[in-house]
């Protein structure tokens, strides 16, 4: 259990692999194209652009949050119930 991240971070890292799967996928289609035909060379660059905008604010924002940890976990942690509070200190100590 990772208690203190946020839920959405794992969706975030999806949809971070599911855009480097399809700028792979579409640079194997690039590169092999006849070599008078660039038009694949430089959608490919654009995805790649695109790609290093969404990790670079995925990655902002996941450091923001770790910046805000322990605030964060006190929040979380009073959301939770005593139960899942008694089971979580169980498995640390």
């Amino acid at each position: 259990m990772d208690f203190p991240r946020l839920r959405c971070h794992g969706a975030v890292g999806l949809v971070l692999g599911v855009f480097f799967l399809v700028t792979w996928a579409f640079s194997v289609g690039a590169v092999i194209q006849k070599n008078h035909i660039t038009g694949g060379l430089v959608l490919l660059n654009w995805l790649l652009i695109a790609d290093m905008a969404y990790l670079t604010v995925a990655g902002t924002v996941i450091w923001f949050f770790t910046l805000r940890l322990r605030d964060n976990f006190r929040t979380i942690w009073s959301e939770q119930t005593p139960s899942t509070r008694i089971a979580i200190q169980d498995m640390v100590g």
